[in-house]
């Protein structure tokens, strides 16, 4: 039986420079518990996980657009990026990343390290907090040689607060209902921390 987990997908695109955007998928990998081979990643692996498979897990390693599983997190990065810039060991890239705001410093020090595994030695990591057309923007008008160094574009997205609320609200009901408090309890809990805002 194919296994899903709650992690609300990202939306990543990654964008060439001299080519635009590759690629654009959510992040969602496919893979086979007992040796963790990826089989597929975005739309596919959503499709796998409809399927009804022995051994296969399909997962988004990244929650609110951090690092949430480093080690699938790595290899979805590494699959993305052999699959737009290849394999070109002559040459590594210069990537940019461009994330949500609000990293902590633990997320932004798991993001370098994915990002610098995933992509098999790269030349140089920039990550940037806000969004990529912004910063492609700023970077061509305002530090043109700067941009000029730069190969592959990464951005990872998420664009509906709603959901996560929505989820982090399940968690706390699901954790009231194990501790026996009733939801009527929750509710004037939640309320008072409404009142003190």
């Amino acid at each position: 039986m194919v296994e899903l987990n709650s992690y609300e997908p990202a939306d990543i695109e990654i964008h060439l420079k001299d080519k635009g955007m590759v690629l654009k998928e959510k992040s969602l990998v496919a893979f086979t518990k007992s040796d963790g081979k990826i089989l597929a990643i975005g739309k596919e692996a959503e499709e796998i996980s409809r399927k009804n498979i022995e051994d296969v897990q399909v997962i988004s390693p990244l929650r609110r657009g951090m690092i949430a599983d480093y080690t699938v997190a790595s290899g979805m990065f590494r699959y993305m990026v052999e699959k737009t810039w290849g394999k070109r060991m002559f040459r590594k890239p210069h990537i940019a990343v461009c994330v949500p705001k609000g990293r902590t410093e633990v997320e932004t020090k798991a993001l370098d390290e994915v990002m610098y595994f995933a992509s098999a030695g790269v030349k140089e990591i920039t990550v940037y907090e806000g969004d990529l057309e912004e910063f492609m923007e700023g970077m061509r008008v305002h530090q043109p040689k700067q941009y000029a160094t730069y190969d592959v574009f990464i951005s990872i997205s998420k664009n509906e607060p709603e959901k996560y609320i929505s989820e982090e609200l399940a968690n706390i009901l699901k954790y009231a209902e194990q501790q026996g408090i009733p939801v009527t309890k929750v509710e004037e809990l939640l309320q008072k921390e409404v009142e003190r805002i």
